[in-house]
This record gives structure tokens, sequence and C-alpha cells, in this order.
């Protein structure tokens, strides 16, 4: 009896086999996904969309984005009435905007453009009281590469061989001001001037009248100073042998012209003309009577 008992009590302090737990199944959510139509080949700008060249590749809807073109009957229908406004590569999806007809740019105009003609001003309205204008032809010497242009201040020097031979150059006219070219209102430095007209007094006019027939000119671009009148230089020539540091070669005078000798002889007989470095005859014949020795 005491070992029933026992049994008993065992039996009863034993505990309950815990339950086996039940793995939970994990589901896979479906990404819902659709067709969208692309390109199986390359299609150039202006070209035409054929049926063939439609085709259906299934993408996920929220990887496809707003622009794809779903492949619906009616987006096929509308792809092959456009013409593509864009190049569209091989393999490469339509996007809503090649649904939109080639937008037709209007042709540029170019405004109308009103030359108000200007008329030339008079030189003698720029001249000053007193002043004359001359003019001077230009070179690629005295251009002063195209610099000089109205309103400038030119010095003119003039260089000339000196009696002595030696090449001389002083300056003749300082602060002389530019009022002319014959180059049109806007265009300078299109080419250079051909000639320039120069401001003057009556006496500077005449110096510069005189420069141009002794020898080469020359024009320097003054700095504008303080001086508001030509001047008319008196300065010593700079000699070509300040440079050398030669002597002057005094050139040899030049031969005297050969004279000559008419002797006269008879009515008869024509006149012979015999130079001083012949011989003369040491008879000449004598002058007939009634002609003139």
């Amino acid at each position: 009896a005491s070992g029933v008992a026992w049994v008993g009590v065992q039996a009863n302090n034993t505990p309950e086999p815990t339950p086996p737990r039940s793995v939970a199944a994990t589901v896979v959510p479906v990404v819902p996904k659709e067709a969208y139509l692309f390109s199986n080949q390359t299609i150039e700008l202006g070209a035409s969309i054929s049926a063939d060249t439609l085709i259906p590749v299934k993408m996920e809807i929220d990887q496809a984005g707003k622009d794809l073109i779903a492949d619906t009957p009616e987006n096929r229908d509308a792809l092959v009435k456009v013409a593509t406004n864009r190049t569209i590569p091989a393999s490469t999806p339509f996007v809503k905007a090649d649904l939109l007809p080639i937008e037709e740019k209007p042709a540029k105009v170019a405004p109308e453009q009103i030359v108000t003609a200007i008329e030339p001003a008079s030189p003698s309205g720029s001249l000053r009281p007193g002043m004359r204008a001359i003019s001077l032809p230009m070179t690629g010497e005295t251009a002063v590469a195209g610099l000089i242009g109205v309103q400038d201040k030119i010095d003119v020097m003039v260089s000339y061989n000196s009696s002595e031979g030696v090449r001389a150059v002083r300056t003749v006219l300082r602060n002389v001001r530019v009022i002319g070219t014959d180059q049109p209102a806007g265009q300078s430095n299109a080419a250079l001037p051909r000639a320039i007209t120069l401001e003057l007094h009556p006496e500077g006019a005449k110096m510069l009248t005189l420069a141009r027939h002794t020898g080469d000119l020359i024009l320097v671009l003054n700095d504008q100073g303080n001086d508001d009148m030509p001047v008319i230089v008196d300065d010593a020539p700079m000699l070509s042998t300040q440079i050398s540091g030669l002597p002057a070669q005094r050139a040899a005078p030049p031969p005297a012209p050969p004279s000559v000798r008419i002797i006269r002889g008879s009515s008869g007989r024509k006149d012979q003309i015999i130079s001083v470095q012949d011989p003369v005859p040491q008879n000449p014949p004598s002058a007939a009577a009634g002609t003139d020795p």
C-alpha cells in the first residue's frame, strides 16, 4: 500500500509535457506588374513608328514610374500614328511625350532694321575761326597702323636729304587736329584710311605743303596735351650720321653739260656741230660773201 501511495504521489508531481510550437508560415507579398511598350530597334528623330517595333516588357508598377506607356491597344494605335520627336534607342521604353506630335517651330524672322541716313557734317562747320582744312594722302608709313582717327592730335615730321647728302629728319608741325578721314562713321579699323583732313592756320597749311614736296612725311600721334592750337616747329634736324657715327660722304658734283660750237659754211653746205672735245679745224671755211659769220 505504501508503495502504491508513493507511485501515485510521483505521478501527480510529474509536469505535463509542453506542446510543440506551431511554425508560422511566411507570407511573401505579391508585387503587381504591368506590361509597358518598348522599342526593339533604334528610331531616328522624325521617323514614323511601325507596329512591329512595339514590344511589351513587364515591370513592377512602382519601378516603372508615371511616364511609361502601358501596353494597351489604344496606346499602340496612338504611337503608330505619330512621328518621333526624339531619337529612341533600341530596348528603351516609350514615354508619354512620344505621343505628342512634332512641334513645328516658326522660322525666325529677323527684325526689320531701320537705318537712318546720317548726313556727313560739313567740313567748314568743324573748323574753328581763322583755321583752314587741308587734306593729306595716307600711306602705310604715315597711317600709324590705322590708329589715327577724328579729333586726334598729331605731329608732322619730314624726312629728306640735306645739302651735304645726309638723310635728315625734323619736326615741322605739332599739335595738329584731325577733323576727318575718308572712312565712313562707325567703320574705323575696317581698312587703313587713304586720306585725312587736318585743321591748320594759313601758315601751317603752307608749311605742310612745302614739307610734302621736300621729302617723306611721317605722322606721329600726339599725347593730346594742353596746347589747343597747332604750332610750327623750327627745331634742329637729326642727321643719319648721328646714328651711324660715320662722317658725311660728299657727293661728287654733277658733270657739266657738254657745250657745242656751230660753224656755218657757205649757203650751199650744211652746218656742222662739233663738240668742244673734238679738235677744231685749223682753217675753217670762210664765210661766203653776203652770209652771216
